[in-house]
């Protein structure tokens, strides 16, 4: 579903890629973009190569050589190997919710933090950490400042939970929110007799597929049903395989407005009535024959 205002990709091309290879990507559709292909084919760098395009990252583009032309239907932004044009100038994608790159490998973070990269994220999303990134706890606050959502905002809470306690089911995981306002998940334990037969799970201990499907529930959540573009590189990469067969249609009930571009080795993503939104790489990417 696509609303009047929806600021969305369309066209996307890309020149010189590794020297000599071209992005010819036209009418990209507004809602499920899945790129399959062949390793090697430039699936990672071309959601890499837009992010920054997108974002104004000109030196990050710099290191690409490449040049770099993204029609929206907001105006164009262009590359030219130097600097990011826009034209008109509509002001890229502002906002976290307007626009997002969600990278979910867990890979170690610095040596300085007891979090691993995909653990970092996930505390971003949750908590109120910096300015420049809406929370869910931001997204919280927000009813206490505006009554008149609160109970509209609360319920869209209870429905996200409901989501994520379906499918943490088979684990007898449910969760919840401790008195210090933090996330946690609760198992039942006739053990424990502190926590009314329960023990506690902070995030930090759940495993790499349960803090990557959190992160990417939870940022679709705060989109708030808004217009959206969201690239995200391999989400499935160490989902459960029930969890992959869900994903999208979890995606378009949290978010029925955002354009999604993304990329997936795995079968079970687009097996379930998803055949018409594949788009294959060896279709987009063209090699420049050498002079």
């Amino acid at each position: 579903m696509e609303t009047n205002n929806s600021v969305r990709i369309t066209d996307i091309e890309i020149h010189g890629m590794w020297g000599d290879t071209n992005v010819i990507w036209n009418n990209v559709r507004p809602d499920f973009n899945i790129v399959v292909g062949q390793n090697g084919f430039g699936k990672s760098t071309i959601l890499n190569i837009l992010r920054n395009v997108l974002q104004k990252n000109e030196k990050e583009l710099r290191s690409f050589k490449i040049t770099a032309h993204i029609l929206t239907t907001a105006g164009v932004m262009d590359f030219d190997g130097k600097t990011v044009s826009q034209k008109p100038a509509f002001g890229g994608f502002p906002g976290q919710s307007s626009f997002q790159y969600v990278n979910t490998f867990d890979v170690p973070a610095s040596k300085k933090s007891t979090l691993s990269q995909l653990g970092l994220t996930l505390d971003a999303v949750l908590y109120q950490r910096s300015d420049d990134v809406y929370s869910f706890s931001d997204y919280r606050l927000g009813m206490l400042k505006d009554l008149s959502t609160a109970v509209q905002k609360q319920q869209r809470i209870n429905a996200l939970f409901e989501m994520i306690d379906g499918l943490f089911e088979g684990t007898g995981k449910k969760i919840s929110i401790d008195d210090k306002q933090r996330i946690v998940f609760l198992k039942p334990n006739p053990k424990n007799k502190r926590n009314g037969g329960n023990d506690i799970i902070p995030i930090e201990r759940l495993s790499a597929g349960e803090k990557q499907i959190l992160v990417l529930l939870f940022t679709l959540f705060l989109m708030e049903n808004k217009p959206a573009v969201l690239l995200l590189d391999e989400p499935e990469i160490s989902l459960h395989i029930e969890w992959q067969d869900k994903l999208l249609s979890l995606f378009r009930n949290l978010n029925p407005n955002c354009q999604i571009i993304l990329t997936t080795h795995s079968p079970n993503i687009f097996a379930d009535g998803w055949s018409d939104n594949l788009v294959f790489i060896s279709d987009i990417v063209e090699q420049v024959a050498s002079e």
